[in-house]
């Protein structure tokens, strides 16, 4: 390729093609230009260096200008993403993918690099090797170059590095301008060239390349970030023609190609030198340094011939003889030229000389610039170096003075740091501060700093624009497209006009939705202007309502500028009541032209959704006279089809819809004159806090009103610390729609709010005092959920001021329980209701916080965060802090969770009620997994030193026995986070409470106190930095095996710097820097960790399967060593709505894109496989889910071919990645099994398998117990979800075992629908499984209709199909004692008799309680044991409603709950823990040799939820907690069997439990027996105290309808309950342990104290007193109908409106039983009271026996009308057996008689009663 160019190869034709894109050779050219060439074997051109005349305008960004450049000479480039350089890389990548050649006829070969060091060490191989070579870079990421600059410039290697200065991170991350990157490189060697302008970076980056070939030097091009590189500007750029003529092709031989290493003409390089040689070399290269500044001059000089732009590299502007000169370089340059000229035109005499060459510095060529009449100097730096005695420019500034002799004064300014603006005013004063009497020498300008009072004062704005330019600001709400259509409006405008343009664009830091302000200016003449729009605006766009409220947006319009607000307030009464009264003032004081549009509205009705950017341009054009507007209005529409003609014509059609409805729409306002005073007004809703932290209303609320830079030095704390939990006060309001919750068609599941990305949706459990304390307005149902929820109701809230409007939680709910409504609809009246809820207690300790129900009780200590609205990453870290949250410590890596989780002021972690909360810090990029890992060792460190101080205490001192024993505890739990912080809490109590004066010890003790508590260590980042530039030291923490969690939220690219490929991508995306497709596959991060063997990893898609995903955060957090959790995280870059994020996820692992699984190394400690694949089929068609996609749909498009080829690539590598995780999750025998199936070998045919249906889990895992127990008993067992399985697989297994969960009323889960679909198919055969052998268990709850429903169907669809049943359907209850483990535990041993497996392993695990037992103790035992959850009341009446002579004993109890925050509504239950007979405890400890007065000091080893006391009294345990007498369950035999010493007891034993024993078994159980007599019964089973512990179950709460209105008795449950005894068929008594231990309670003085909790009702009772109510009781089901009749009786004495209710009694005499007769009859009052029926049957009070339900048909048209015309709700509460049908048969009756329905009709409304919650069954 040289040697074509050394000998004459015509370069203008070439670069002529290569600029066009062609693709033709060398060889193909044939217009020879022999002068350019012999010119360039001179080493320079010299043939005329003229314009070609090919320039021409564009309008571009100085990225977009510095790849241009780097492009047309380069051979290849090393690319890496960072901002603000990472559109140089995108520019490079694209061009080079669209075939784009270079000027020497090449397609650039580009690199994206793990890192930005990696880019500089393969940019030094590359130059080593010979190559034209370029990067791009800024900030941290130049200072990851700098070794290899050392040695690019050692070596004398000719590069360019084109730089978007930015601020290097200190006390935080700043990605925006200063020069502190740049100058942490000035001593690497290389040379420093400086562009001002986009202009000049086009320009200079061209001299930059010309001098570094020329000189040997490489060269740093760097220019202003952001300011500069994103500043859109209209330029005139080089034509490739004319870089050719000023390229020194002679050059690239002279000085690269010579010394490139080559086996040919080989040579060393990179040795090591002693010192005795060192020192020279390094001298020997000055010479090329001092030839430098001439080479750079002589490329100037041939530039300007050549495009007639002048550069010199000192550049002087102002007046020739100016005494007060200012020496600076960057962007600040232009703005100082713009101030000079303006200074100059009124009499004064300054000038300003700008920098292009920093580096080598040329004395000799700054002073020969410097006027000689200069006499003050103000050297300006934008960088700042603490204890420096100046800053580098300053510093040469005064050197190079000195050394010429020449005495000026010479002040040194800081400046602009982190794009601080700089303005005319500030560059005025910087001048006047020369002319001072006492002038700041060094000093800092554009802060007020009032700390060490180094800043000098400026005056208010200044104008120094040029008339004849027009400025144009526009506000606009990120992601509305507003920058991007300015982006186009200065292109469209720059393009076909003469005007200048020039654009800059100031963001917040939300990373999505948050505002954007456009400054455009538009002008004849260049525009100087490098600030944002300070003052004289001519127009102003508003593109959100709310911003009339949070900014000052109107301060820089000029009187009579133009004012467009879009709002929906398009009345000038609406905009009188919602303007606030200063923006109605400034309006009418600057006399502004104000029009309104509501072009949210109108963006909707064409098709345009939220993104109004099109409306506002259209009123731009229209009205703002930049252009004439029917010539703008024809641009704009040109504009259109040019930019959206990709999309198709639709698209283009919409856009002009919206052009021609905005103008039609828009409406001038003609304002009073009274707004002039305006004192009235709108104010901002949502945002009225009391009590605001001083930092959020002295610092927050400057910062995001814009008004940060007027806030003082002294406002901050040094370091960057800031509190946390403050984005609760922003309060965007900026979501068009938001959600609003539909309760009663809400299950309760609370998917809504796990997967809210922003924690806006979230459910809140009340009380009834709360729930009556509630706000008008505010819905709440009564909670589902058994025990845990009881006495609660339940609602869901949405935070209106906080929500993105996302729809992430609509497209989720699989109830439709949520819609979205119009904001301006909903917000104003559901912000009250937000505000309210979160004020309510925090029940963190109610459910299962490891399920995903129970999670989101726990409140979100990541919430109202700045991510993109729908964003996945959020979710993972908000369930994370949800679970973990209160003693998180979160090194967290650059990158959007960076951004979205720690901007400054506005902190999205928050505490718990008590102050506790995530620890947040970021340390670099590149650093993230070491900045983490250090914090861990840290943090053990310090508590390990706090441990051996505890225990030299407690060794040492003599301690009181109570902070003794808390000490102790704390030493041995101090890595249980649980036990450890109840030990803690202990410790800080007592040595509080011992005073001021402790010891010294102990103080040190409570002063480091938050080292006591456990901290979970965090490790959090995106693929960027955990597969990239981060993954050495990833690797290196999950080498070493510390207890550290790792969290990767993959994006699948760099989303933080606008979607740049990583390792992480996959195969085939389309992507920024692979933009015609990636080739090579993703990166396997998680069998990369797993190769350690000691990892825990998972892999995880929230979206997918929630209960896989909470169970890995779960088992990650709790694995004593390195975890990494990978979580599949859509971002918006993908090209999807993100409202269908989770579905998305859901798609990805059914078509095998993503897998779930987990592998978890303490398995394999158990003897189990370590991996578990949890999503083990590959369900659906890859290519329906990547055509869902635009990243992978743009291949697609541009190139079908291709993109069949990766995506057939892609599937291929997708199942064998299945496959092979698929093998990896087998144990050996199903790798057995499957090998002999590929090689065609006989399988095992005896071998078993499990499938579930399960939606939250638990079906889930009792088919994993189920498969298990096989495998113990010697039987290979696969377990799986139904769909799983590949269907034709199901006929040739032998034996399949169904676990079924049922959905809501009747519905399948969802991983069980697709078998459900092909199970049902009508034509399969009907002996389909005639040799398969099934069993079916169901889970469900009998208060729905559909009760195990699903399991049902599959039993029947089996059988149907031709399996052989081996046991009944087993139905599992939650409204069981045990729940489904009741029937369960039934159902179990008759399955395994059946099959007539042999029995498990016949041995006692070891016991899970560690005990210590001591005869006495200076520990005190509790006095009493108190169940979790419960409290203890005392009981204050115990009243026998029976007569004497009656053999029933009905009783009626009161308990007092004053002080236990217990509240209850009708139809719940109070759960009583009843204790066992003391008197009977004590005879039974005797007989069995254990003294009930030993003290007992228990240690749970398995880490239980709710364990047993620390230390009790042996007689209390069997009192108080061990069931002992009790009836024992089938796994006690079991236990029995193996404990026997003796043979025979053990073979009898094995009897009873065998299918013959079965019989004797059932005798035996009529006895009803205990745990004490089985004991007595097999004397040598002799179980130690230890296994009674474990075998022997706690005593159960028994469940009681609460018989009494809380409206009516406060603070006092009323219970009813007949006493429980019975004779055995040998004529033993037996007694109801609970009923029996009530009835002997005595009340006295001191009350007995009896432990008891609420337990929610079963039954669903109205939010309203004004539905009928029919109730049927019988016997002391009679107790919840009492409560529901005081409860109305107090509603209608309070005026409330009433419904009629019927109530129908049961029993067997009146005078025995008709219990609260007497209340009763005065509540129905002859039909006059609350009660307006009551029918009483009294069975045995007459001859022939009347039933409740005979009763029911005599009154058909009170259930009719009740029931069926009005909608009431229906009741029974009684004995199960006949009566529930009896009764329902009554009503269907009653609906055919009085309705005129056919019976089927009849009992089908029934069900639908049923379905809705109005026919209500409560049976024992």
């Amino acid at each position: 390729m040289w040697r074509a160019w050394v000998c004459g190869t015509p370069v203008l034709q070439t670069v002529k093609r290569a600029a066009s894109g062609s693709r033709r050779g060398l060889a193909e050219i044939t217009t020879p230009r022999p002068q350019l060439a012999a010119a360039a074997m001179k080493g320079r051109t010299s043939v005329e260096l003229a314009p070609s005349g090919a320039a021409k305008y564009q309008v571009m960004d100085g990225n977009e200008a510095a790849a241009y450049i780097a492009y047309a000479i380069s051979d290849i480039s090393f690319i890496y993403p960072i901002s603000p350089a990472t559109s140089m890389g995108e520019h490079m990548d694209k061009w080079a993918a669209s075939g784009k050649k270079n000027i020497l006829g090449q397609i650039v070969d580009i690199n994206m690099m793990q890192s930005e060091a990696g880019a500089a060490g393969a940019l030094h191989g590359a130059a080593a090797a010979g190559s034209l070579t370029s990067t791009f870079t800024a900030s941290q990421g130049l200072l990851l170059m700098i070794p290899n600059m050392y040695l690019l410039a050692g070596e004398l290697m000719p590069t360019v590095f084109h730089v978007s200065a930015r601020t290097v991170s200190k006390h935080a991350l700043s990605i925006f301008n200063d020069h502190s990157d740049v100058m942490a490189c000035r001593q690497t060697g290389f040379g420093m060239m400086v562009s001002n302008s986009v202009q000049e970076v086009m320009d200079l980056a061209l001299a930059s390349h010309v001098s570094s070939l020329k000189s040997r030097i490489p060269f740093l091009h760097f220019f202003d970030g952001y300011r500069t590189s994103a500043e859109m500007s209209k330029i005139k750029v080089i034509p490739y023609e004319d870089i050719a003529k000023i390229f020194p092709y002679k050059k690239v031989k002279e000085n690269l190609h010579r010394y490139a290493l080559n086996p040919y003409h080989p040579m060393i390089r990179g040795t090591g030198q002693r010192p005795d040689i060192f020192f020279q070399t390094s001298i020997a290269a000055s010479k090329y340094y001092q030839k430098a500044p001439e080479i750079v001059e002589e490329t100037y000089y041939e530039l300007s011939k050549l495009t007639g732009r002048k550069y010199e590299l000192f550049q002087y502007h102002g007046a020739p003889n100016a005494e007060r000169v200012a020496v600076c370089m960057g962007s600040s340059s232009k703005t100082i030229e713009e101030t000079v000229d303006h200074m100059n035109s009124t009499g004064e005499n300054v000038g300003v000389l700008a920098v292009h060459l920093f580096r080598p510095w040329s004395s000799k060529h700054f002073l020969s610039a410097l006027p000689k009449s200069v006499q003050k100097i103000a050297v300006l730096d934008r960088t700042r170096e603490e204890g420096a005695a100046g800053m580098p420019l300053f510093l040469d500034v005064n050197v190079s003075m000195s050394e010429a002799g020449i005495r000026p004064l010479i002040t040194g300014a800081t400046y602009g740091l982190a794009s601080k603006e700089f303005t005319p005013a500030m560059i005025k004063a910087v001048f006047d501060n020369l002319n001072a009497e006492k002038p700041k020498m060094q000093y800092v300008i554009g802060v007020d700093d009032d700390v060490t009072h180094l800043s000098l004062d400026y005056t208010s704005p200044i104008n120094t624009i040029p008339k004849s330019v027009k400025q144009c600001l526009f506000w606009g709400l990120g992601s509305d497209g507003t920058v991007g259509a300015n982006k186009t409006a200065i292109k469209t405008i720059g393009l076909n006009t003469d005007l200048k343009t020039q654009g800059h664009f100031v963001y917040d830091s939300h990373k999505a939705d948050g505002v954007t302000v456009s400054h455009l200016r538009f002008g004849p003449e260049e525009i100087k202007s490098e600030y944002t729009i300070q003052s004289n605006a001519d127009y102003l766009s508003c593109s959100h309502p709310s911003y009339v409220y949070k900014y000052e947006m109107l301060e820089p319009l000029k009187e009579g500028g133009i004012f467009v607000l879009n709002s929906p307030w398009t009345t000038l009464e609406a905009l009188e009541a919602k303007l606030p009264a200063r923006v109605k003032r400034d309006i009418a004081a600057k006399k502004l032209q104000f029009y309104n549009i509501d072009a949210t509205n109108i963006a909707q009705q064409v098709g345009l959704g939220k993104r109004v950017n099109m409306i506002m341009q259209a009123v731009f054009y229209g009205i703002s006279e930049v252009l004439p507007k029917e010539q703008a209005l024809s641009l704009l529409k040109d504009s259109i089809k040019k930019q959206y003609g990709h999309k198709g014509p639709k698209v283009i059609e919409n856009n002009h819809r919206a052009v021609d409805a905005s103008l039609d729409s828009l409406k001038r306002i003609d304002f009073p004159a009274s707004w002039v005073d305006a004192k009235e007004g709108g104010s901002r809703p949502g945002t009225s806090f009391e009590g605001k932290p001083e930092f959020v209303t002295s610092i927050m609320e400057p910062v995001l009103a814009l008004e940060g830079d007027k806030l003082p030095v002294s406002s901050f704390e040094p370091g960057g610390y800031q509190p946390i939990g403050t984005t609760a006060f922003e309060k965007r309001g900026i979501a068009p729609n938001i959600p609003v919750w539909k309760p009663d068609a809400c299950t309760q599941c609370n998917y809504c709010a796990i997967v809210c990305p922003h924690a806006v949706v979230r459910p809140f459990l009340l009380d009834k005092t709360e729930t009556k304390s509630a706000p008008p307005g505010f819905e709440a149902r009564k909670a589902k959920g058994g025990a845990e929820v009881a006495g609660f109701n339940y609602t869901i809230q949405i935070s209106p001021y906080d929500c993105t409007g996302c729809e992430v939680c609509v497209e989720s709910c699989p109830d439709d329980a949520l819609y979205m409504a119009p904001f301006n609809q909903v917000a104003e009246e559901h912000s009250p209701h937000w505000d309210y809820a979160i004020g309510l207690q925090e029940r963190v300790d109610i459910g299962d916080k490891y399920t995903v129900k129970g999670s989101q009780f726990q409140k979100p200590l990541l919430e109202f965060s700045g991510a993109c609205a729908g964003c996945g990453e959020t979710p993972y870290l908000k369930l994370a802090t949800q679970l973990f949250g209160d003693r998180m410590v979160i090194a967290n890596a650059s990158g959007c969770s960076s951004v979205w989780g720690g901007t400054s002021t506005t902190i999205p972690f928050t505490t718990n009620k008590d102050g506790r909360g995530p620890a947040w810090g970021r340390s670099l990029f590149e650093d993230n997994a070491e900045y983490g890992f250090g914090m861990m060792l840290a943090t053990r460190q310090r508590r390990t030193k706090l441990q051996q101080e505890v225990s030299m205490v407690v060794l040492e001192m003599d301690l009181p026995e109570n902070l003794k024993v808390a000490f102790n505890n704390w030493i041995q739990y101090m890595e249980n986070p649980d036990r450890c912080d109840k030990a803690a809490h202990e410790i800080e109590r007592i040595l509080k409470e011992m005073g001021p004066n402790l010891d010294p010890r102990l103080q040190n003790i409570l002063e480091e106190r938050d080292m006591l508590r456990t901290q979970s260590h965090w490790i959090v980042g995106g693929d960027g930095w955990a597969y990239d530039i981060g993954y050495g030291g990833l690797d290196h923490v999950l080498a070493r095996g510390e207890n550290v969690n790792i969290l990767v939220l993959d994006t699948e690219m760099y989303s933080n710097t606008g979607g740049q490929v990583s390792k992480a991508t996959q195969m085939a995306t389309v992507i920024k820097y692979a933009t015609h497709g990636k080739r090579q596959a993703k990166k396997d991060l998680g069998l990369c960790a797993m190769q350690y063997e000691n990892v825990y990893v998972s892999s995880v898609a929230l979206g997918a399967n929630m209960n896989q995903c909470v169970q890995a955060f779960k088992e990650a957090e709790h694995y004593p060593g390195t975890s990494l959790l990978i979580a599949y995280s859509p971002c918006i870059d993908w090209g999807i709505e993100m409202k269908h994020m989770m579905d998305e996820q859901k798609e990805a692992v059914e078509s095998g894109y993503w897998t779930l699984y987990r592998y978890d190394p303490r398995r394999a400690a158990k003897g189990l496989n370590p991996f578990q694949l949890d999503s083990k089929k590959i369900k659906s068609d890859l290519q329906h889910f990547l055509d869902g996609q635009n990243r992978f749909l743009q291949l697609t498009r541009s190139d079908q071919k291709t993109a069949e080829k990766l995506h057939t690539g892609l599937r291929r590598d997708m199942h064998h990645r299945h496959e092979k995780l698929q093998k990896l999750a087998m144990d050996d025998y199903e790798m057995l099994e499957h090998l002999k199936k590929q090689l065609g070998e006989a399988t095992d045919s005896d071998n078993v398998m499990v499938l579930y249906g399960s939606e939250t889990g638990t079906a889930a895992n009792l088919a994993q117990v189920f498969a298990n127990e096989f495998k113990r008993r010697g039987i290979r067992a696969k377990c799986l979800a139904m769909d799983d399985l590949d269907f034709d697989e199901l006929p040739k297994q032998t034996q399949v075992f169904c676990v079924v969960a049922t959905c809501g009323q009747g519905e399948f889960p969802a991983n069980c629908r697709d078998f459900w679909k092909a199970i049902s198919d009508p034509s399969l055969p009907k002996d389909l499984l005639k040799d398969t052998k099934f069993a079916v268990f169901g889970l469900g709850d009998s208060s729905y209709v559909y009760f195990n429903e699903s399991a049902k169907k599959f039993y029947d669809r089996f059988k149907e199909l031709g399996g052989t049943t081996v046991s009944n359907l087993g139905m599992g209850d939650e409204k069981d004692e045990d729940h489904y483990e009741t029937k369960w535990n039934e159902w179990l041993p008759e399955l395994w008799n059946e099959l007539g497996t042999p029995p498990p392993s016949m041995q006692l695990l070891p016991p899970s309680y560690s005990m210590v037992v001591e005869e006495s103790s200076s520990v005190d035992a509790p006095d009493v044991v108190l169940p979790a959850g419960s409290k203890l009341l005392p009981l204050v009446k115990n009243v026998v409603l029976t007569p004497p002579d009656y053999d029933r004993d009905i009783r009626h109890y009161e308990f007092d709950l004053k002080g236990t925050g217990m509240t209850y509504s009708p139809g719940d239950c109070l759960g009583v823990y009843p204790h066992n007979n003391k008197k009977e405890v004590l005879e039974w400890c005797e007989e069995y040799g254990i003294n009930p007065n030993s003290v007992i000091k228990l240690e749970d080893l398995q880490g239980r939820k709710e364990t047993l006391p620390p230390v009790v009294k042996t007689g209390q345990l069997f009192t108080e907690i061990l069931d002992v007498f009790g009836k024992p369950a089938r796994r006690f035999y079991e236990t029995l069997q193996m404990a026997a010493k003796d043979e025979g007891e053990a073979k009898e034993i094995e009897f009873l439990l065998s299918k013959e024993g079965k019989t004797k078994l059932k005798e035996l159980a009529k006895e009803t027996p205990t745990y004490a007599d089985l004991l007595k019964m097999y004397p040598s089973t002799k179980l130690s105290l230890d296994y009674l512990i474990d075998h022997v179950p706690r005593i159960k709460p028994r469940l009681y309808s609460i018989a009494s209105s809380a409206e009516m008795h406060p603070d006092m449950v009323h219970l009813c309950i007949v006493k429980d005894d019975w004779k055995t068929p040998s004529g033993k008594v037996r007694y109801g342990l609970c009923t029996r231990y009530l009835s002997g309670l005595s009340l006295g003085e001191s009350p007995d104290l009896v432990s008891g909790k609420i337990n929610a009702a079963g039954i669903t009772i109205p939010d309203t007193h004004s539905l009928p109510c029919v109730m049927v009781g019988l016997g002391t089901g009679i107790a919840p109908f009492r409560a529901m009749v005081e409860d109305r009786e107090v509603a209608r004495v309070r005026g409330e409106k009433v419904g009629p209710m019927a109530l129908f009694f049961g029993a067997r005499h009146k005078r025995t039983d008709y219990t609260y007769g007497e209340e009763f009859d005065a509540y129905h009052s002859n039909g006059k009271g609350i009660v307006n029926v009551l029918s009483c049957a009294f069975s045995r009070d007459q001859a022939h026996k009347i039933y409740v339900q005979d009763r029911i048909a005599e009154h058909p048209e009170v259930i009719y009308d009740y029931l069926g015309k009005q909608k009431g709700y229906f009741y029974l509460c009684g004995p199960a057996g006949n009566v529930p049908p009896s009764v329902r048969k009554a009503v269907v009756t009653a609906f055919v008689k009085c309705g005129g329905h056919s019976e089927e009709e009849a009992d089908k409304m029934v069900t639908q009663m049923q379905i809705e919650g109005r026919y209500n069954v409560e049976a024992w």
